[in-house]
């Protein structure tokens, strides 16, 4: 897919009919005539640059630097666009509107079709102009091009302290240049590794973007987020978490060591947090942030929405409660700014030395809602069973496949003598256990089922008395406590056509179930 369909599909829905980007301009919509800025920041020079290099060969290239300006076209979803790109005073312009074809007219040189959209691009906070990006190599839309041959591996950076030299500079710079289309695309993940050319996953699948990365760019990239404390943990444990911020365009990642030498695994975050409605989840899941104490998990597999999901539930506290919210993350991905409510985001290995730590600090300064992002170990769950017994809301997540297996995790972490002692906490002070997954709908759109489980007095029983077995059915029956099976979910979604029976079932943890729901 090309970079510049992410803004074409907005076309339609804006009836418009056709789309400028200029150099350092907001771009703008051809509407009956007139101009209409869409609500996004400016683009960079390197961004246009970016947005066009699908369009053109390598010959019109030659045209545009000699001649300062190449007729161009282009086809999205069976529609076709005409336009051109010139260069004036240095800075570049692009304007595409739709061609108008009679009947039996040729389609001009051939280009590849993608017949799948990408979400629509939300309004974003204007961002600081961009680092100068290096555009990665035009590729002909007509011949097909050989994939990027791995380049041998370099020695091991072995200090990311030092300053990076002007040639990683620039290697990096291309680096955010990949981060950039792989953000204005709708991906899911970027992967950088040493000596191969960076990949994005779209619709779960991988595919090569730009040159292969030297481990010198990767590590210009991380040089200056990276603090003393997180080099010595990518030294001493071989990674480390942190987050990348890109002029307002924010990433998720893991800095990790592999054979070839160094690599980073981003995700993107959204620049504000959503809403549920934005989710796709209903409005009554408000109702879990409004226990006065408690423990309530979100849980699921890597990438199914859950820290998302806990952003959208602060972000209605923030909105509509007078409470102190304090965070506990590794790294901090939602920025909040502080509405109604009183937020503070504390951030492991820089604001505090471990979740544990943060946790029983956190007793000292007069929260109402804790969000811990994750329970990794017994010391961290531990000190979650005790801030929500005295008095205080904790929201965290965990990765489980479904309630019963969440508690069994949780119970599993401590050994046998203190099991007993923590099936009577959890019993007492758990209020509801979500599960995400996300069900395919196109190529990189995602509909989210969940499973909700609320803890009643029967629930409360089975976990104390190990009867964990029993939860889901516990689940299947609650409807009129509030409860949502993973299939009443799935089945909701197909009959309002919003995903397919098939990938529906795919989903399922009982088929069965979701046809008797159906």
């Amino acid at each position: 897919m090309a970079a510049i369909d992410s803004l074409l599909k907005i076309l339609d829905a804006q009836k418009a009919d056709g789309l400028v980007l200029a150099s350092e301009r907001v771009p703008s919509l051809k509407r009956a005539g007139a101009d209409v800025p869409l609500s996004m920041p400016k683009v960079s020079h390197e961004m246009v640059a970016m947005f066009f290099e699908d369009l053109v060969t390598p010959e019109q290239r030659q045209e545009l630097d000699a001649r300062k300006s190449v007729k161009v076209e282009h086809t999205f979803e069976g529609q076709r666009f005409s336009g051109e790109i010139k260069i004036d005073g240095g800075r570049y312009h692009l304007s595409l509107a739709k061609a108008r074809v009679a009947a039996g007219a040729g389609a001009g040189r051939p280009v590849p079709q993608d017949s799948h959209p990408v979400p629509d691009l939300p309004p974003v906070r204007a961002p600081a102009p961009p680092p100068p990006v290096r555009p990665a190599p035009v590729r002909s839309a007509a011949a097909p091009v050989a994939a990027p041959q791995p380049v041998a591996p370099e020695p091991v950076v072995e200090d990311m302290s030092e300053e990076p030299d002007e040639e990683a500079q620039r290697a990096a710079d291309e680096l955010r240049g990949v981060l950039q289309r792989a953000h204005w695309e709708g991906a899911a993940d970027v992967i950088f590794s040493a000596g191969l050319a960076p990949r994005v996953r779209t619709a779960g699948d991988l595919r090569e973007i730009g040159t292969p990365a030297s481990e010198a760019a990767i590590a210009a990239l991380f040089s200056k987020v990276l603090g003393p404390e997180q080099r010595a943990r990518l030294r001493s444990a071989g990674s480390v978490d942190t987050a990348l911020d890109l002029g307002g365009l924010r990433f998720r990642a893991n800095v990790f060591r592999q054979q070839r030498g160094l690599s980073a695994a981003l995700r993107p975050v959204r620049d504000k947090a959503p809403t549920l409605s934005e989710l796709g989840l209903p409005d009554d899941f408000t109702a879990l942030v409004g226990y006065p104490a408690g423990l309530v998990l979100f849980t699921g597999p890597t990438g199914s929405g859950k820290s998302t999901t806990l952003a959208a539930l602060v972000e209605h506290v923030n909105r509509s409660a007078a409470k102190h919210v304090v965070t506990l993350e590794d790294p901090i991905e939602h920025v909040f700014t502080s509405k109604k409510a009183l937020i503070h985001q504390r951030e492991v290995g820089r604001d505090v030395a471990s979740f544990a730590e943060g946790l029983r600090a956190s007793l000292r300064e007069a929260p109402d809602i804790i969000l811990l992002g994750e329970m990794r170990d017994p010391e961290t769950i531990s000190a979650a069973l005790t801030a929500a017994e005295t008095g205080h809301l904790v929201l965290s997540t965990l990765h489980a496949a479904g309630a019963a297996m969440a508690v069994d995790r949780i119970i599993d972490g401590f050994s046998g003598h203190q099991q007993a002692q923590v099936r009577l906490q959890l019993a007492g002070t758990l209020k509801a256990i979500v599960t995400q997954v996300l069900v395919p709908v196109s190529r990189n759109e995602r509909a989210v089922a969940f499973e909700k489980m609320l803890v009643t007095a029967a629930v409360a029983a089975q976990i104390r008395e190990g009867r964990g077995h029993q939860i889901a059915t516990a689940i299947q029956t609650g409807r009129a406590d509030g409860m949502v099976s993973l299939e009443q979910s799935l089945a909701a979604l197909v009959r309002a056509r919003k995903v397919s029976l098939e990938a529906a079932m795919g989903a399922a943890q009982d088929p069965e179930a979701l046809r008797r729901s159906l």
